[in-house]
């Protein structure tokens, strides 16, 4: 039983027809059922706004007919949710909200503060919507965030890895995910060397006695980063040891300076083999 999670936020945000599904949904389910928890499912489409100033009809009708279809598509994501919640005897709430960008980044903060943890599918564009909107609740709700990769469809965290740098977000990061820890068969800290200095005052053996104390069955590894690559040493890592869950702080470095020269968080966000339990 996984102890302390009592509502979890899914939020569908891409434009799943009827032939796709959403890894987010069906694993924001499976921890829901698992955790006995409450399931919000937020799915929510983009309003296109443009100035009806020098628009043709033409033009204005295209829009309303294409705002028409990503509501239709939402609220069609919402009501199969609302089966499926209901099917695992899980207790939900929906919405489809039809807003602006700035709108629906607002909202998806406001309700991601009110619940444990936000559950959303990945998305390796950097520049995409839905990456700004991984990033706006990464940031700013103050709340843990789950990255689903695709195929990633029931959840799992028999597992898991602790992504270990000494930083203070990797430390938000542990203290966020203790309930999913507390859970798991095992948990490996992994301190990868080789990439940048890692801080001296708080190893990754320092943190392990800590855990231990909170019931956390944990062992320590140190690995070489691979070509200097520390987020592929943690997929190497995390495939290898049949993982499944990566435990980490979001963008110890600034978010333009990882969109400009790169990063853990940004590389892991673009190709994980497991789901990214992400704090800052």
């Amino acid at each position: 039983m996984i102890e302390t999670i009592k509502s979890v936020l899914i939020g569908l945000t891409k434009e799943f027809g009827p032939e796709e599904t959403s890894s987010a949904l069906a694993y924001g389910l499976s921890l829901a059922q698992q955790a006995g928890a409450h399931a919000t499912v937020q799915a929510a489409s983009v309003k296109l706004d443009l100035s009806s100033a020098g628009i043709s009809k033409v033009v204005s009708g295209l829009v309303r007919e294409e705002n028409q279809r990503l509501h239709a598509l939402a609220e069609a994501a919402a009501r199969s949710a609302q089966g499926d919640a209901s099917a695992a005897g899980i207790a939900w709430s929906t919405a489809a909200p039809h807003l602006s960008y700035p709108q629906l980044l607002a909202v998806f903060k406001a309700l991601a503060r009110l619940h444990d943890l936000t559950v959303v599918d990945a998305e390796p564009e950097a520049l995409a919507l839905d990456r700004g909107l991984i990033d706006a609740l990464l940031m700013d709700s103050g709340r843990p965030l789950l990255v689903v990769p695709p195929g990633q469809d029931v959840f799992r965290a028999r597992r898991i890895i602790l992504a270990w740098d000494g930083s203070g977000r990797a430390a938000r990061a542990a203290a966020d995910a203790l309930p999913f820890l507390r859970a798991a068969e095992t948990v490996e800290v992994v301190a990868v060397m080789g990439e940048k200095e890692l801080p001296t005052t708080v190893t990754d053996a320092d943190i392990a006695p800590h855990l231990t104390r909170h019931g956390v069955k944990v062992t320590v590894q140190t690995l070489p980063a691979l070509e200097s690559d520390v987020a592929e040493t943690l997929r190497n890592h995390a495939t290898l040891t049949h993982a499944d869950m990566i435990v980490m702080g979001g963008y110890v470095h600034s978010r333009l300076r990882e969109l400009v020269f790169g990063g853990v968080t940004s590389s892991l966000l673009k190709q994980s083999p497991v789901a990214l339990f992400l704090s800052y």
